[in-house]
């Protein structure tokens, strides 16, 4: 894995699916007539920035995205300090004409919801177009290129093994060899191996899998292969309509697996469950990012599909300061009728925001870990 190629390509990846969130925001705030204070490309330091109709377009140094900033997104925080800058009520409400605060709660609902959709159409796209891709067909025996740690692979094969057959089966395809084998999750398969010129037999229990896990890259029995041959077959979507259809219900059915499968993986970062190793940070995802650098273009598309529909689902979650706590916030105050005052606000979002920094650096922990060397 090449670095600064991996480093680029991750970067450009995360940059390109910050801002398509953002621009949802961005989007329905300017067609609701919510005031949009900056729309900014990374993060401060500035580079530069111009302004055009009351929003300053800015370009900044820290390469990670993208930001909008809507006055009122912080409720009546914005208020407090205009007040101890000693505005008059009046000044005040006159500064505060288009904040996202003072907006009926069906506009703020479309505004803080408008990146979530956003990520998961995008996701949907490419997946759509990711199966629109010519297939490969990999035929014959598999050889063992790298074995995930922590996998039921892990001391049982070894990189260089050239798999013949499974249970004493043989397959023209190599993906029909390892479709047979995670369909044994859970049972003992006894694989035919060529190791060193020598045939042997070796016993591995494939583990059980979710959708949204073996799109991360989590095998089975987590080992990366490649085939003595590959053609090009046809796409797995049979015309537009079909690769829309397809691609939104992958999108759907990634979506619906993520909660349960974060909450599993916090669960054993935490020590309370056994530790599942399927949870990435940004390190991690830059790892996987660079492993498929040579991949096909449909395994790229797939990944960058699938984060897109990650970050919208995490996006989603009612932990503020994400949207989905943000959405939070704004159907407590529709039903108190009335705003959540400053400090509380402004206490619940702090300490959202160190506990999701307390779980990134744990989680990046946990990739640092798995670097080759660690």
């Amino acid at each position: 894995m090449e670095f600064l190629p991996t480093i680029l390509a991750f970067l450009a990846i995360i940059v390109v699916l910050v801002l398509v969130h953002e621009i949802g925001h961005f989007a329905v705030a300017k067609w609701a007539g919510v005031a949009v204070q900056e729309f900014g490309v990374g993060f401060p330091p500035r580079i530069g920035s111009i302004v055009f109709r009351g929003t300053r377009y800015s370009l900044n140094w820290i390469p990670l995205g993208g930001f909008v900033k809507l006055l009122g997104e912080d409720g009546e925080i914005e208020v407090q300090r205009m007040r101890e800058r000693g505005l008059s009520d009046a000044a005040i409400e006159k500064a505060m004409e288009g904040a996202l605060n003072r907006r009926r709660i069906r506009v703020r609902l479309a505004v803080l919801l408008a990146g979530v959709l956003m990520n998961f159409v995008a996701g949907a796209l490419l997946f759509a177009m990711a199966l629109s891709q010519p297939t490969p067909e990999y035929h014959g025996p598999v050889t063992i290129t790298d074995i995930q740690p922590g996998s039921p692979a892990e001391g049982a094969l070894e990189v260089g093994d050239v798999i013949t057959g499974a249970d004493g089966r043989t397959f023209e395809l190599s993906t029909d060899l390892t479709a047979y084998v995670r369909s044994q999750a859970g049972e003992e398969v006894t694989l035919q191996i060529e190791r060193d010129g020598e045939p042997i037999e070796v016993v591995v229990t494939p583990r059980v899998l979710t959708d949204a896990e073996q799109a991360a890259g989590t095998g089975a029995v987590g080992f990366g292969w490649e085939s003595a041959t590959i053609v090009m077959g046809p796409p797995i979507a049979d015309g537009p309509i079909d690769a829309l259809a397809q691609g939104t219900a992958t999108a759907a059915r990634v979506a619906a697996e993520i909660p349960g499968g974060l909450v599993r993986a916090i669960a054993g970062l935490l020590g309370l469950a056994p530790s599942t190793g399927d949870v990435a940070g940004p390190i991690g995802i830059a790892q996987q990012t660079g492993r498929l650098l040579d991949a096909s273009l449909a395994a790229q598309l797939f990944f960058i599909g699938l984060l897109s529909v990650n970050l919208a689902v995490l996006n989603i979650l009612p932990f503020p300061p994400l949207d989905g706590g943000r959405v939070l916030i704004v159907l407590i105050e529709a039903v108190r009728r009335r705003r959540m005052s400053a400090e509380r606000e402004a206490l619940i979002y702090f300490t959202g925001f160190v506990v999701l920094i307390a779980l990134v650096i744990l989680i990046s922990i946990q990739d640092i870990a798995r670097l080759p060397g660690s």
